[in-house]
């Protein structure tokens, strides 16, 4: 058991550029971080969001132990592109896997947060910095 038998607070944030808008998202990238992401938490803001960083690319799959709300999740691949968004339901332990092999990162937010942002499959994620890949791989733990 990886995960943390709280809900995690101080996490590292990293300002993101999704398409056109500037937002800053809590950023997974440990062992712990990515096994708990919003576990023990009682809501997600409007506006927050949560990003998952993985050493390299392949298919995932996130799930919702112990979480008491439903999220919208974007899969992203090496290239820092949205493939596909997906709705998880509360407290649902079925992992809903992603249809690309090619997923790097997973952003998580509240419903329909992507939806009304105007982000979709093919809108582009990038940091302030450089390309998701080249300045936030270096620092994950689990490929």
């Amino acid at each position: 058991m990886f995960h943390l038998a709280s809900a995690q607070v101080n996490l590292p944030r990293v300002k993101l550029w999704i398409g056109p808008k500037e937002i800053v998202s809590e950023l997974c990238h440990t062992v712990p971080q990515i096994a708990t992401g919003l576990m023990h938490r009682t809501a997600i803001g409007p506006e927050e969001t949560m990003l998952f960083v993985f050493a390299g690319p392949r298919d995932r799959s996130f799930y919702m132990k112990n979480v008491p709300f439903d999220i919208d999740v974007a899969y992203i691949d090496t290239e820092g592109v949205i493939q596909e968004i997906v709705r998880l339901k509360a407290q649902d332990a079925k992992g809903v896997p992603s249809k690309s092999s090619r997923i790097q990162f997973v952003l998580e937010a509240a419903p329909d947060y992507f939806t009304r942002n105007g982000f979709g499959p093919g809108t582009l994620i990038s940091t302030e910095r450089g390309s998701l890949a080249e300045v936030l791989s270096p620092m994950a733990q689990l490929n």
